[in-house]
């Protein structure tokens, strides 16, 4: 009797710019990291590539490719064209990173040469790989979303419809002057990245926003979250939380934060701010007015006040000391307006702590609206500041959606749950039967 041929493991390479720095960065390695401890019984072989490597890690390869006399003397005389003969500038109102991936680095002919079965792509940035490099891989390619910029222009993250338009000439803001670097980056997309590959997004918000995008609206899209280790991402003792940051044991404490703190717009810094005066004047009636503290993690500030509440910076953070943020506080806004997942929030929820998030963002798919959080109405500071008073004033309530919040990760996030289906979805991009063992 002949016995079955077994199929050798599917060989993926995950390919991003950082390993670790980032929220794109912490969320590609969980998730490689997710299949690398299952690849096995996966029926995988896993591999990351990425240029800035931090983490020291036998099946993480870091540095800059290689490139040829021939190569680099291109790319050399591409860039000091660019430096010494520029067009105008670029100027418009969304001052995020725009990335245009205009020069060949090299990855492209290394990831050849590893011959994988499938190459994720992941957070690239600007000088990762060029458009005609992920171009010629394309039949190989599965994309992971942490942002906008893939079915976009250059834009990472954007509030216009331009690509539902096309990106025509007639959609360009009013506010934008100079080359329309956002329209020459979506066309060279469009003729670089003609075969429809699978699409594996965080949110249901964002995989929408890719329906909507002409270059992508009929490529396969996927939505599964980010995992999280619960096992590490656990609630811990509030009292000796708050005595960790210096904060007051009598208050309630309200937690925001990223990675940036409150540099970014799309994170919405302003919006909490300036909830924080109708937040104080909800809280008036029931006294906590005089004994709710903000907590900001992310950057490091001086104490101030701001709508009349006092507000307190942690600096930034690791994922121990966030773990302890986390169990130190009373609430946790996360005010994005624009947010593809927002692992801050299913962090947070992992360690027990409610959230408070404005509706129509990826974070509509962590908080679960009367459950677990509330989702307020869209930038919209007064609804903002009535849900978290609710929050603040009602013990009971708090204490339900504390444990509902933990209850979700587990049931959600945890790897044993997401890593079958991710492998699942790998081996039928790879063109394989989709089984793991």
């Amino acid at each position: 009797m002949n016995k079955q041929k077994t199929p050798h493991p599917l060989r993926v390479v995950f390919v991003g710019a950082h390993d670790s720095v980032g929220g794109a960065a912490r969320a590609m390695t969980r998730l490689f990291m997710m299949l690398y401890n299952r690849q096995e019984e996966l029926g995988l072989d896993m591999t990351m590539r990425v240029v800035h490597q931090t983490i020291d890690h036998p099946a993480i390869i870091g540095g800059k490719p290689k490139r040829n006399r021939r190569e680099y003397a291109r790319y050399f005389l591409r860039t000091r064209f660019r430096k010494y003969f520029p067009r105008k500038k670029f100027i418009s109102n969304n001052t995020l990173l725009h990335s245009q991936a205009l020069h060949h680095s090299g990855m492209g002919k290394e990831l050849k040469a590893m011959d994988a079965d499938l190459y994720v792509m992941n957070w690239l940035g600007n000088g990762t790989m060029s458009i005609p490099e992920v171009g010629r891989l394309q039949k190989k390619v599965l994309w992971q979303l942490y942002d906008m910029w893939m079915f976009s222009g250059a834009e990472h993250y954007t509030d216009e419809d331009r690509a539902e338009r096309g990106y025509s000439r007639k959609s360009r803001p009013s506010h934008e002057s100079g080359p329309d670097i956002d329209r020459e980056t979506f066309k060279r997309k469009k003729r670089r990245w003609t075969s429809p590959r699978p699409i594996l997004s965080p949110s249901t918000w964002l995989a929408n926003e890719a329906r909507k995008s002409t270059l992508t609206k009929s490529w396969p899209i996927h939505v599964i979250p980010y995992p999280l280790d619960t096992d590490f991402w656990h609630p811990l003792d509030q009292n000796t939380s708050r005595k960790h940051f210096g904060l007051p044991l009598d208050h309630k404490i309200v937690l925001f934060g990223a990675g940036a703190g409150t540099l970014f717009p799309h994170k919405g810094a302003d919006l909490l701010f300036d909830a924080l005066e109708p937040l104080k004047t909800k809280l008036e009636d029931s006294g906590l007015d005089k004994k709710t503290t903000i907590a900001i993690f992310g950057e490091q500030q001086d104490p101030t006040t701001i709508g009349g509440l006092p507000v307190l910076f942690l600096g930034e953070l690791d994922s121990e000391q966030l773990r302890i943020a986390y169990s130190a506080a009373d609430v946790m806004i996360v005010p994005s307006r624009l947010e593809a997942f927002g692992q801050v929030a299913s962090e947070a929820h992992a360690c027990g702590l409610p959230a408070v998030v404005f509706s129509d963002t990826g974070l509509t798919d962590i908080v679960e609206h009367g459950v677990t959080g509330f989702h307020a109405d869209k930038n919209n500071p007064e609804s903002l500041a009535h849900h978290t008073s609710t929050l603040l004033t009602d013990e009971a309530t708090q204490a339900s959606f504390s444990e509902a919040a933990r209850k979700r990760a587990l049931d959600v996030w945890r790897a044993e749950v997401i890593a079958p289906i991710y492998a699942d979805i790998l081996h039928r991009a790879a063109g394989q039967s989709g089984k793991t063992k």
